[in-house]
């Protein structure tokens, strides 16, 4: 793909589907969402947060990592600023490992790999998004292992409007960035679709950071009596450069951070992806409300990297090329019923995940076919859960959750010793490896109505996750040797006590929380392996809240007080790198006519210890940063225009960098973006009903 308007075409091919859908005649679909919590279901279930299509308009974020980074308790990390792309969210304060503890899910299937690489955000784009589900310290019984900071779920849109529409939206701005959304929606009778595109081009803010990619989403329905029958499909493809970091060496007078923050060292590096997904199946629905959902999902991604060496003329380059297929099978049945008398909801459930992974090492492109390592690892998970939210009083909610889960992983190397780049003499095949582990997740909380306006909440959690392929297949320091590595499963306790509070224009939740794990996965920068470390603990508060002042002006806010602590070992009371103390954020939205509004956001990020710093005795930290950005909107004969503007003041900062063990005061950082600008035109057709 290399141009996103290729969209127009493919927009129109599907206008010309959807116009001859539209002439079907009869009522509307009973549409559901991908979702295992509803209104019914979500009190008694902690700090939880909805994020709506709406809020999604609304905000000043253009891409999902920047607007979940912007709620309470939930941190966003990009390397490069370049429209989501290699960004990761944490929920609680993970730092370097924060994928493998925050579960993200797409319509309820799990998007986390079983390797280190990040989620691609960007091929979730915000036009396609419904809504989405925050759960903190919670999500480990519904949705499984990895949920140890909370869950997010990305509900995708759905064709719920009766009639036909169709969408499209255009924009343009500086750094060469071009961007195009379409979408098509159809619902009548016993059939309804929707069909969404987007495409992205910029050429990024540093040297070799260009981003070009495409995706499509679908979601298609037929209904017949108390059945529902879908298909949903999503593809993806991206190409994106990786410009490396900028070095600052005090020693050897180099400080490419001020003296060249847009410039590279890696001109050919590269890490290109694409892979699809299909999600086929069918929900039943009786008369009492209980509904049974049976669908499985098959899900394949390729990912293509380049890694240059630059200064042994190409002696210790890498080219990785990596296959994941993920097929899984994730039946349920919601039911309501009576529990001792009580209005209970409860839902019953089975995840099975299949994830074959493999991948070739090489020297460069052009030995790819003699791989000097080929690692196969096949993971196999099956999950049990039950989870039931009763109404023990006309005030008082109980939540209570359980979910057994059994995880097989097979891993093999295969080593060349012929291969271009190959070196026997330091180098050789790890022993295969074959483990199987048995964890248990638990919840239970409990939710007391006040008065109408104010509720509190205890929330009680066990979670766990296990080590990915790339946490188990190392150097071996000691011996010197390629090995998969065994580590425990890490487990984790929490627990959050708070109150919700809602009283006609106000609104807020204060949170306080409390986390404490055992044998966390973490990479050690001293011994170079991953190893389970001695406790750790995770405390805070996060508060949020909105307030409409009128009808034309409105705020919303919240702040973070986030701890992340070793509690034992040689790091005991040190602070966990990459994990600021304060985060806070606050939007103010104003509608001077009814069809204008302008959004102004601040967010502060307080400073924070590099990678690699678990000794806290680097003697420099990640600087704090506020960065203010605008979206001015105005609506004329059904179009929608808005003009924003991100980082308007300029602020110089990173996000994220890595300290040297071994040399004081030299690091490197990975500079983001200074002012952006874009400018979109909207516009909305069809007849919907």
């Amino acid at each position: 793909m290399n141009n996103p308007l290729y969209i127009l075409a493919v927009a129109s091919l599907l206008g010309l589907v959807t116009s001859a859908l539209a002439e079907t005649t009869g009522s509307s679909n009973i549409l559901v969402t991908a979702t295992r919590l509803d209104e019914t279901n979500t009190r008694a279930r902690g700090n939880t947060t909805i994020i709506s299509a709406e809020d999604i308009n609304n905000s000043t974020a253009r891409t999902l990592p920047e607007l979940l980074g912007r709620e309470a308790g939930v941190l966003s990390r990009s390397l490069f600023g370049n429209n989501g792309a290699s960004a990761t969210v944490d929920i609680r304060g993970f730092g370097a490992a924060s994928t493998q503890n925050t579960l993200i899910l797409l319509d309820g299937r799990r998007l986390n790999d079983v390797d280190l690489s990040s989620i691609n955000f960007g091929s979730i784009p915000l036009q396609s998004i419904e809504r989405i589900e925050i759960t903190r310290n919670s999500g480990a019984v519904l949705y499984g292992d990895g949920a140890v900071g909370g869950a997010i779920n990305i509900i995708t849109r759905q064709p719920d409007r009766a009639g036909t529409t169709a969408f499209i939206k255009a924009g343009a701005g500086n750094l060469d960035t071009q961007k195009l959304d379409a979408s098509i929606s159809h619902n009548a009778g016993a059939f309804a679709a929707f069909v969404g595109v987007h495409g992205i081009s910029s050429d990024g803010y540093r040297d070799n950071n260009d981003l070009d990619e495409g995706n499509i989403n679908s979601d298609f329905r037929y209904t017949h009596a108390n059945n529902q029958f879908f298909l949903k499909f999503n593809w993806y493809d991206q190409d994106l450069g990786l410009p490396g970091a900028r070095i600052v060496n005090p020693g050897l007078g180099i400080d490419q951070l001020s003296d060249d923050r847009r410039g590279t060292s890696t001109p050919d590096d590269f890490a290109d992806q694409k892979g699809y997904n299909i999600n086929p199946g069918f929900t039943h629905y009786w008369d009492n409300g209980t509904e049974a959902v049976v669908d499985l999902g098959y899900r394949e991604k390729n990912q293509k990297a380049f890694f240059g060496d630059y200064d042994f003329g190409g002696l210790f380059s890498s080219y990785l090329d990596t296959d994941l297929q993920t097929f899984s099978f994730t039946p349920r049945v919601i039911t309501p019923h009576r529990l001792f008398g009580k209005q209970s909801q409860t839902i019953v459930g089975l995840d099975y995940y299949d994830h074959e992974y493999t991948s070739d090492r090489a020297l460069n492109r052009s030995s790819i076919d003699m791989p000097v390592h080929r690692i196969s690892i096949d993971q196999k998970t099956t999950a049990l859960y039950a989870d039931s939210t009763t109404s023990a009083t006309d005030k008082t909610t109980i939540n209570l959750g359980a979910r057994l889960q059994w995880i097989n992983q097979d891993g093999k190397d295969r080593f060349d010793p012929t291969a271009p780049g190959a070196n026997p003499d330091f180098d050789n095949q790890a022993p295969d490896y074959d483990d199987d582990f048995r964890v248990h997740m638990l919840e239970a909380g409990i939710e007391q109505q006040f008065i109408p306006s104010t509720a509190g909440y205890l929330k009680w959690t066990r979670s766990a996750r296990v080590a990915t392929v790339d946490e188990l297949f190392e150097f071996d320091p000691t011996t010197f040797a390629r090995v998969f590595s065994p580590l425990e499963p890490q487990t984790g306790n929490g627990v959050d006590l708070g109150t919700h509070y809602k009283q006609g224009r106000y609104s807020g939740t204060a949170n306080a929380y409390y986390m404490r794990l055992k044998n966390e996965i973490q990479y050690n920068p001293v011994t170079f392996e991953n190893v389970n470390l001695d406790p750790t603990e995770r405390y805070g508060v996060e508060l949020s809240g909105t307030m409409d002042i009128n009808e034309r002006f409105s705020l919303q806010g919240n702040y973070t007080y986030m701890r992340a602590r070793f509690t034992d070992g040689p790091f005991d009371g040190n602070n966990v790198p990459l994990v600021p103390e304060n985060k806070a954020s606050l939007a103010g939205s104003w509608r001077p006519t009814p069809a204008t509004d302008l959004v102004v956001a601040v967010n502060y990020v307080d400073s924070k210890f590099f990678d690699n710093d678990q000794s806290n005795s680097f003697s420099e930290k990640i600087p704090a940063y506020t960065t203010v950005d605008a979206k001015l909107a105005h609506t004329y004969k059904g179009f929608r225009m808005t003009a924003e503007v991100n980082n308007i003041f300029e602020e110089e900062y990173f996000e994220y960098g890595v300290s040297s063990t071994f040399s004081p005061g030299v690091y490197n950082a990975y500079p983001l973006p200074e002012r952006t600008i874009l400018f979109t035109v909207a516009k909305e057709f069809g007849n919907a009903n």
